[in-house]
This record gives structure tokens, C-alpha cells and sequence, in this order.
């Protein structure tokens, strides 16, 4: 039987990717270390850890990054994906239509005047 991401319990070992995410969570941590209030370190740190299927540290990055950035959807989208793959269906439903809200205002305001 091959393992797959859906499946995080019968994933293979230490992969390049899941090595580049630790290089990339360590990164992140360094420059919060230096930066504790920046906003994209915790939202990148998030992605690594998403990408690895560490949902209890993403969310947390995630929910320190949309704290200092109350307007990073892309921070709010990926959260909702986080609550999704938790269960916390609305939960990712108020996250995705906050992001589809900042971002729709940032069209709006960037695109007024044009034809």
C-alpha cells in the first residue's frame, strides 16, 4: 500500500520537502527571534508547518500573524484551510470570507476609476 499526504499517520520519512520545511521553520524562527512582531515570519513559518501537517503550530502562527496583520488574507485563507482540515467548519468559513472581503476592498480601492 503506498502512502499519501491525505494520510498523515502512514507518511515516509524525512522527505526533501519535509526537509526543506525544517530549514524553512528554523529560518522563520531565527528572524523572530530578531523580529518578534513580524507579521510574515509567523505567516511563512505557518506554511512550513502546514505543509508538514503540523496544524497545532500552524494555527498558531497564523493566528500571531493575522494579530499583528488583521488585513493578511493570505493569512486568513490559509487558516481556513487549517480549521477545514481540522473540522472547525465554521471556523474556515468566517476566515475565508474575511480574506474574500480585505481582498475584494484592496480590488476595489486599487481598481477605482479604471474602465
Amino acid at each position: 500500500m503506498s502512502s499519501t499526504r491525505s494520510d498523515p499517520a502512514s507518511a515516509t520519512p524525512a522527505s526533501a520537502a519535509d526537509e526543506d520545511c525544517d530549514r524553512a521553520i528554523a529560518e522563520f524562527s531565527k528572524a523572530l527571534e530578531l523580529q518578534p512582531n513580524a507579521a510574515e515570519a509567523f505567516y511563512g513559518r505557518g506554511l512550513a508547518y502546514q505543509h508538514k501537517w503540523a496544524f497545532a503550530e500552524a494555527l498558531a502562527d497564523y493566528d500571531r500573524a493575522i494579530e499583528l496583520a488583521p488585513h493578511h488574507a493570505d493569512a486568513l485563507f490559509k487558516r481556513s484551510i487549517v480549521h477545514r482540515q481540522l473540522g472547525a467548519f465554521d471556523k474556515a468559513a468566517a476566515d475565508f470570507d474575511r480574506a474574500v472581503q480585505i481582498l475584494w476592498r484592496q480590488h476595489g480601492a486599487t481598481s477605482a476609476g479604471k474602465p
